[in-house]
């Protein structure tokens, strides 16, 4: 048969035989996994494809992934710290202050839980009917805020059962999920999706944080009562305080990042801006929900909680952001040019030998989109420093010192923004579910809300369990199993990976030994490694993990080839400046004649038309340089 080509597509959902580039009837199902499938084309086997698509797309209840965002968030803080070969005692204090972090968020999301259940709704608005109504009020509020978190944990326990506990013989070594975390464990490690113990500990841990938080409101409802309200407010904001005061220590602790290729640009203190953002999100959209409720169940100003000191400052952040990113989106526009591409001169009819000017502008654009695109994980700590300053100068102007200390921080008044508040806060946590659903039905905007789920949940649930289940316990330990059988069957194997799926590639190759690795071709294109897993996890996509990769590559038989467009939003050169042999830009628009590639006769996917349209993110395998990188591979013979 020779040497198989095994590709594994990037984000967007299951591509199914496209990814082969034949229609449906063309394509055959060699093996089939939960939600993931192995495919290959009807009239050439040599060409395979893993499909895990469905893992991400395919579940009913993907919209309802945005109520765990924070917790997601939290967990991928987790992973964006420094390299290995930095400073161990920066390493361990990052960690544990994600670790405190996740545990704040636990006992903050259980709090706001018990102001809307106990509070709000059964001690003040169903507590006006009478004493014994209050009661019953309370002890239903109670049920009511404990469902929250039991089905967290109902929700993480299934997810964690279903795809994580990952079967042996999967992948390169023993997959017990019963060894704990190493200190320094990375994606070569042969247990590094395989730890479910860890995760069932964390379980238990976060658990217990929620009963000792309604242990906490009961004593404080037990003081409180008959006052006018229960005062959940000060714990909350002795909560905040602590989240505050844990982000700020995160944020000195990494604030300069190293394992990043020399002048890669990148966000700093990337763990302290993802928790920020994490406590922003949540804090924020709850209180729009509580000050909802507060207005729909005729609560009187007077008794608003400290919970609710706040509020203006999301309004206000929401529009800054907003404005920001705008006024970001502006600056970035038009830096780049197309110049060097060839006008235009042959005739209407004949094949172009060069571009139009309405085409050059096109690409201009694109390339100005991309570099700002390469930018963007930078966004997230312009956010992070909004809320902050926000959250202060609110803090600061709510201050009142003439009464007792739990008292100094007063609860907000009606006005113009609590009312924005009540519209704008929930309403995001709503229009994000929107769009998530509409993301099953529009291609277009399923690769945007793909690419950023398939980001936070490639990571494993180390710091946080509540986070959406991760699709790479399963498919990276499958991916691995497909490449060990190709290769120990066919003598050596060409892995070809898109996108995100360069990204699973690397994490199932990265725990293999020498003489497997030797034996395979890596072929990326449109791949994010450097241009944002490196940017924003160093310490497993960072210039080390990378070059080692390299090295035992293409030490071997085979070798590894990246392609990569200036107008690619996404992808980019994997080794920083792109003048690694690896690296191989590819022009868009396709500049070079079909006529001077001749195909091979079983190939159904024909080369680009000359001159003719910008590809950016797709279709890498219409190009010549795919199909030289296949063609040396396979004559190679490994």
């Amino acid at each position: 048969m020779g040497i198989r080509e095994l590709r594994i597509h990037g984000v967007g959902g299951s591509p199914g035989a496209a990814m082969l580039g034949v229609a449906h009837e063309d394509a055959v199902v060699i093996q089939q996994g939960r939600r993931t499938q192995v495919i290959a084309r009807a009239q050439d086997r040599r060409v395979e494809g893993y499909d895990w698509g469905r893992l991400t797309t395919d579940s009913p209840l993907q919209p309802l992934w945005v109520l765990l965002l924070p917790f997601t968030l939290v967990n991928v803080a987790g992973w964006a710290h420094d390299s290995f070969s930095g400073s161990r005692l920066r390493l361990r204090a990052t960690r544990l202050g994600v670790h405190l972090s996740a545990g704040l968020l636990t006992v903050s999301y259980t709090l706001w839980a018990a102001i809307l259940g106990v509070d709000y709704l059964g001690y003040q608005a169903i507590g006006r009917l009478g004493e014994g109504a209050k009661v019953l009020g309370v002890v239903l509020g109670f049920l009511v805020a404990a469902t929250v978190p039991a089905l967290l944990m109902i929700i993480a326990n299934v997810t964690r059962r279903r795809y994580e506990q990952v079967e042996s013989g999967h992948g390169v070594g023993t997959r017990d999920g019963q060894a704990r975390w190493a200190p320094e464990e990375d994606l070569s490690s042969d247990q590094f999706f395989a730890h479910d113990r860890s995760l069932q500990k964390l379980l238990i841990l976060h658990g217990s944080l929620t009963v000792l938080t309604f242990a906490a409101v009961a004593v404080v409802v037990s003081t409180r009562w008959g006052e006018p309200n229960l005062g959940l407010g000060r714990v909350f904001l002795m909560v905040g305080f602590l989240q505050v005061v844990v982000i700020a220590a995160v944020a000195i602790t990494c604030w300069n990042p190293s394992g990043r290729f020399p002048g890669q640009s990148g966000p700093r203190a990337l763990p302290a801006a993802a928790v920020t953002l994490a406590v922003a999100l949540s804090n924020g959209v709850c209180a729009g929900f509580a000050l909802l409720v507060a207005q729909l169940t005729g609560l009187p100003w007077d008794r608003w909680g400290q919970e609710l000191a706040l509020i203006e400052s999301f309004v206000i952040t929401v529009v800054l952001w907003a404005a920001g990113l705008a006024v970001w989106a502006v600056r970035r526009r038009g830096r780049a040019n197309a110049d060097e591409l060839p006008p235009r001169t042959s005739p209407e009819g004949q094949e172009p030998d060069g571009v139009t000017e309405q085409l050059r502008a096109e690409v201009a654009r694109q390339r100005s989109r991309a570099q700002a695109a390469h930018q963007a994980p930078q966004l997230v700590s312009i956010f992070a420093g909004l809320f902050l300053l926000s959250a202060v100068v609110s803090l600061v102007m709510r201050i009142d010192i003439g009464g007792p200390v739990l008292e100094w921080i007063q609860p907000p008044q009606r006005g113009v923004l609590s009312l924005v508040a009540t519209v704008l806060l929930p309403g995001i946590a709503l229009a994000a579910i929107l769009v998530v659903w509409q993301s099953s039905i529009n291609l277009t905007l399923r690769r945007i809300v793909a690419t950023l789920w398939d980001v936070l949940t490639f990571w494993p649930r180390r710091y946080h369990p509540f986070a959406v289940r991760p699709f790479t316990e399963r498919a990276v330990p499958e991916f691995q199993g497909l490449i060990t059988d190709r290769v120990r069957r066919d003598g050596g194997l060409i892995v070809s990976a898109h996108s995100q799926g360069s990204v699973l590639a690397t994490a199932a190759l990265a725990p293999m030994r020498a003489a497997m690795l030797q034996r395979c071709a890596l072929l990326t294109y449109g791949s994010p490694i450097t241009t944002l897993y490196g940017q924003a996890f160093p310490a497993y996509f960072g210039q080390h993990q990378v070059q080692e990769l390299g090295t035992q590559l293409v030490a071997g038989s085979g070798g590894w080839t990246n392609l990569y467009r200036l107008t690619d939003a996404i992808g980019g050169p994997i080794f920083g400046d792109g003048t690694s042999e690896v690296d191989v830009e590819v022009p868009d628009p396709a500049g070079t004649a079909s006529s001077s590639f001749p195909l091979d006769p079983k190939d159904p996917e024909p080369l680009r038309p000359v001159w003719s349209d910008v590809a950016g993110h797709q279709d890498y395998q219409h190009e010549i340089a795919y199909k030289c990188a296949v063609r040396k591979y396979r004559q190679s013979g490994f």
